[in-house]
């Protein structure tokens, strides 16, 4: 009887330790299905990714199409009230936009900073502790004072005649003032 209960002990503890291999292979099975799941997971994040650049590059395409139109229109536009300005018209009220043509101010640059500081006084040029600059706005007004007698050192830069519109956002007359070649594409649509 001791050579039998030794055997079943036996059996018991080899079918123990089989069970215990099969639930190591287990896991280690379920380990597995992570691994294969995490790879499944970055796949369809990169095809993710490489789905959104496509889109964005038939966006980029679409609305570059779309923004030389806008440009071309803008240009159109500008030719226009360019016509207007030569007959005194520098501005004209239209039920969807507001066109304008005005002459920006003239600007004065120092070419050559040690001439005009040599010839500058002291009303051309502003002190900052242990700092010597031009002071622009002064320099402008001198060359208007003078009747357009320029600092040494200096030059003007004439202000040029710029184009600019606003479109009507809405029913009650507001208007956003647009800068050429600003808009967006969605901003027209109520504006053709």
């Amino acid at each position: 009887m001791i050579n039998e209960s030794n055997f079943m002990d036996d059996l018991l503890r080899e079918a123990e330790e089989n069970d215990q291999r099969l639930k190591g292979v287990q896991i280690d099975l379920l380990v597995l299905q992570i691994i294969e799941l995490q790879k499944q997971i970055e796949k369809n994040f990169n095809q993710a990714e490489q789905e959104v650049e496509i889109i964005k590059n038939w966006s980029l395409e679409r609305n570059s199409i779309l923004q030389e139109k806008v440009l071309f229109i803008e240009k159109k536009l500008e030719s226009y009230m360019r016509d207007q300005a030569e007959q005194g018209i520098k501005s004209e009220d239209l039920p969807h936009a507001i066109l304008k043509i005005r002459k920006q101010p003239d600007k004065a640059e120092v070419v050559d900073l040690e001439e005009f500081l040599s010839n500058a006084n002291g009303n051309l040029v502003t002190v900052v502790p242990e700092t010597v600059k031009p002071n622009l706005n002064a320099v402008k007004a001198f060359i208007k004072r003078t009747g357009g007698k320029l600092p040494a050192g200096c030059r003007l830069i004439e202000g040029k005649e710029e184009f600019s519109y606003k479109i009507k956002e809405n029913e009650n007359g507001r208007a956003k003032e647009t800068g050429v070649g600003d808009q967006q594409a969605d901003e027209y649509k109520d504006a053709v």
